[in-house]
């Protein structure tokens, strides 16, 4: 199990509904597999902003314990409850590992002193797409097994003109980062068939309603999208199960077989 691979696409502000054939046909082509589990329902933080959620999303836990509840990252308790990647850096430091983030307070804050690869400069995405595509293509000398990335443009998109499937601006940068997700996959599946056993996840932090996600009662912003996909795993999750953020860390460490006790 220590020798399998992550790819996790991080897509700020994805409104479920905005997840359909004509917008993101990528995604939508994944809803078909059987192989793969989504949740067009997955459930978000008690408070929708971004830092709790990813925060959550890497930790394995919820907020009242990593203590992030808002932007600022203030109180974070990252020493009693690391990332998924501290405890793969402390059961093997031959694995590589990778975040590439558009919104740099996950780097920062987050995950620093953890992974190998961690970035500080800010990146738009398109930029976080090509660095992605370059290390995993072995254009360069990282070949990272564990691979996080963010992208932050939609949420921008959604806070300029509005989270919603009519407003053109969100479903034409919705369908960019699909593109970019397809595109990424496919690395993945030239490495499968070069005989490396990847999972790949797309995940969210919140939705969004007008131009806001701050209010945690609608479900257009509480709920989000959620995927993975891997060619012989069975998803037990898949007849009945609700994700949430802290689902994401533990299916990982599952996954490469580590334990975070």
């Amino acid at each position: 199990k220590i020798n399998r691979k992550i790819l996790v696409v991080g897509i700020d502000g994805f409104r479920s509904d905005a997840m359909q054939e004509s917008v993101t046909p990528f995604m939508y082509s994944l809803t078909q597999h059987s192989n793969a589990y989504y949740n067009l329902t997955h459930n978000t933080e008690g408070i929708t902003y971004s830092g709790p959620n990813w925060s959550s999303m890497l930790t394995g836990v919820h907020m009242d314990k990593h203590n992030v509840t808002d932007n600022s990252f203030d109180g974070r308790n990252y020493d009693n409850y690391p990332s998924f990647f501290y405890y793969i850096e402390q059961a093997s430091k031959n694995i590589n590992t990778a975040s590439i983030v558009n919104w740099t307070p996950i780097n920062y804050y987050t995950l620093s002193n953890q992974a190998d690869l961690v970035p500080l400069e800010s990146m738009n995405d398109a930029e976080v797409f090509e660095y992605a595509k370059n290390i995993l293509e072995d254009k360069n000398n990282v070949n990272p097994d564990i691979l996080f990335l963010q992208f932050d443009e939609l949420d921008g998109s959604g806070h300029s003109y509005g989270f919603h499937s009519l407003v053109p601006e969100y479903t034409n940068t919705a369908n960019i980062l699909d593109s970019y997700a397809q595109e990424l996959f496919n690395i993945i599946e030239n490495r499968r068939a070069n005989g490396e056993d990847w999972l790949y996840f797309i995940i969210s932090d919140h939705g969004g309603e007008g131009t806001s996600h701050s209010d945690a009662s609608d479900p257009n912003i509480n709920q989000t999208i959620f995927f993975a996909q891997h060619p012989e795993l069975p998803f037990k999750a898949s007849c009945c199960y609700v994700s949430s953020q802290v689902d994401l860390a533990p299916t990982i460490l599952d996954f490469i077989g580590i334990s975070s006790s």
